[in-house]
């Protein structure tokens, strides 16, 4: 595989069945920044899951786990360095034939995978590759090389660290950036996401969505930093590595929280545009509103007066879940 943009596709009993989202991998050095997100995923709020990377023999899969992922909300979504020397059989990216998700143990009828390949996959068929002794490990590999291959990695721009919540890189400088260029599909990375209500991100009902330009009295809504999200209940402490919020928070240095009635949304600044409009709905935020911008008494740092500005908003069931 080539650094690039992969569809993510769910496979139940071999067979490949739909687009639940995308695999963006980046490479320096011997290391890749991979940038995983996908919606839709049949795993409990928080369960783990195990991403491997693996290569084709005939039949055969022959890979090696590389990192952990969790999901919330049927929602994974992380952005992870990988060292190259994590790979099976001492292959470079460019000697991976694709990328495996799957529950832990065992052989679960539904998967994910993001490959540059078509092909019906069995991961009972996955074998990691035979253990060398220490002394046919030391021939084949550059110990010296490795082992600072993580150490020399860039600081990501965006990174974001916030005590108190869960540690992990930070999300793109950019969510849209070079969707429609993808190595591994059509046009649009987005396009054949599912859109029905089951697999929808934000948990939002009719009455209850971020009111955009009714004019009603927002004395609630306020500006928030990132550490503030501490104060929302556990769940949802896993939106601070949201890629989407993450992108906007870096921007613009604050989020919106709106309390009305006891009814809750967290907000995020930015631009409208159609195509970031499908990034915010990808990422969980469906709904957009301008009402609060001069509610907030905003800086020049923290808005955008030549365009359309305002804030992409998701609703927060906090009925149920008391703060921490």
């Amino acid at each position: 595989m080539n650094p690039g943009i992969y569809y993510l596709y769910e496979y139940q009993n071999k067979t490949r069945r739909k687009n639940v989202g995308f695999l963006k991998i980046t490479r320096h050095y011997q290391s890749c920044i991979f940038q995983i997100h996908a919606r839709g995923i049949s795993v409990g709020n928080g369960g783990s899951l195990e991403l491997w990377a693996f290569c084709l023999h005939g039949a055969e899969m022959t890979g090696t786990q590389i990192a952990a992922l969790t999901c919330f909300n049927r929602t994974v979504s992380a952005r992870l360095p990988v060292s190259e020397s994590t790979f099976p059989e001492n292959r470079s990216l460019s000697g991976i034939d694709g990328f495996l998700i799957r529950l832990p143990g065992g052989h679960p009828p539904v998967f994910w995978i993001a490959s540059g390949q078509h092909f019906d996959a069995d991961p009972a068929s996955l074998r990691e590759p035979a253990v060398f002794s220490p002394d046919e490990a030391s021939e084949s590999s550059s110990p010296s090389e490795e082992d600072t291959m993580t150490e020399n990695l860039p600081e990501a721009d965006d990174r974001v660290p916030v005590k108190g919540l869960p540690e992990t890189a930070a999300g793109p400088s950019g969510i849209t950036e070079n969707l429609s260029e993808s190595a591994a599909g059509p046009s649009t990375a987005l396009e054949n996401l599912p859109e029905t209500a089951e697999d929808s991100l934000a948990e939002t009902a009719p009455e209850e969505r971020c009111h955009s330009e009714s004019g009603q009295d927002h004395s609630s809504a306020r500006k928030i930093q990132r550490a503030d999200l501490t104060c929302l209940p556990k769940k949802f402490w896993a939106l601070a590595n949201n890629s989407f919020l993450l992108h906007g928070y870096h921007n613009y240095g604050h989020l919106l929280l709106v309390e009305e009635e006891n009814h809750t949304w967290l907000g995020v600044p930015g631009i409208y545009d159609p195509r970031e409009a499908r990034a915010a709905e990808l990422f969980g935020f469906p709904q957009f509103t301008r009402s609060y911008t001069k509610e907030l008494d905003l800086s020049e740092e923290e808005r955008n007066d030549s365009a359309d500005f305002g804030h992409w908003c998701r609703y927060l069931d906090t009925s149920k879940h008391p703060a921490g």
